[in-house]
């Protein structure tokens, strides 16, 4: 995953902002317990909502707990203890995530880079697989989303929206996989909340990629690298509205998708994210690209 769906704290209460940290403690915790005290290391924003849009599904709230900091023993941390899967799915899909990715960047990067990539390579693959074997359908289709991935980038003719379908129909499949692993609160039917959760993960997933390509943009073309962004007939100034327009899609059906659940427990939490942290990451990624911007900045 990328990191770039967090909250933003500054518009959230304590108490909500209390109970997302909980949450990412949690994660950390169980990342920790199921594969290394080093697969922590891996703990990502992405995940954390993933964790916490399971738990909110549950039928029954976590239990929030006071403990310690593994990494820091002077730092009090609340965790939120469920009896749900929501944590180990969590934990399951940053380890495989993150082994996809090390892939990923085998794959792309120069020789210099790889040597680093190889060295840490044999630590992820074994949480990868100890995953694999408790939730083969997350590694399958992770797996599948690398692959038509690489696919895609590697045709000449690929264009924005066949470059963004493999990490959004990977994240909708995870999305809605939720209805299938978590006991659903008793107001909710299955079935449609399986097809909400689909197409809300799906477009929170081209979302995801999109960003990641309008952050990477002035990278991959100093590097000659595949952005779907880099194209000959967008001028410099039609850019940042491309790429607004592009992501703003995106936002929205990912929000109004999310809109026709019933809300739970952390709605406001999760709506802090599409609402405001989304679309303030977005603006300040994209300032980058707008001349009025820059010229105003000088």
């Amino acid at each position: 995953m990328f990191g770039y769906i967090r909250v933003d704290q500054a518009n959230l209460l304590g108490k909500e902002y209390e109970a997302y940290k909980g949450i990412y403690c949690s994660l950390c915790k169980q990342l920790g317990k199921d594969y290394s005290v080093f697969a922590r290391f891996i703990l990502s924003y992405d995940c954390t909502f993933y964790a916490m849009l399971a738990l909110d599904l549950a039928p029954s709230p976590p239990c929030y707990q006071q403990g310690r900091c593994r990494f820091n023993p002077l730092k009090k941390c609340h965790y939120a203890e469920s009896d749900t899967k929501a944590l180990s799915l969590a934990a399951a899909l940053s380890v495989i995530s993150a082994y996809y990715k090390l892939m990923d960047n085998l794959h792309d990067s120069p020789w210099y880079r790889r040597l680093v990539w190889h060295l840490i390579q044999p630590f992820f693959s074994n949480w990868r697989k100890k995953a694999a074997k408790r939730y083969p359908e997350i590694d399958d289709s992770v797996k599948k989303m690398m692959e038509n991935q690489w696919r895609a980038e590697d045709d000449p003719g690929c264009i924005l929206d066949q470059a963004a379908e493999p990490t959004a129909v990977m994240l909708g499949e995870m999305c809605a996989l939720l209805t299938e692993q978590i006991d659903l609160r008793q107001s909710l039917d299955n079935q449609r909340a399986k097809r909400i959760l689909s197409a809300t993960g799906y477009f929170i997933g081209r979302w995801i990629y999109l960003i990641d390509a309008a952050d990477d943009y002035q990278k991959d073309q100093k590097e000659h690298s595949f952005n779907p962004f880099l194209l000959p007939s967008v001028t410099a100034a039609e850019l940042a509205p491309y790429m607004k327009a592009s992501l703003n899609h995106a936002l929205s059906e990912a929000l109004l998708s999310y809109g026709l659940l019933e809300k739970g427990r952390y709605d406001s939490i999760i709506q802090n994210v599409l609402t405001v942290s989304c679309v303030n990451i977005q603006n300040k990624i994209i300032d980058k690209y707008d001349p009025k911007k820059k010229d105003s900045e000088d």
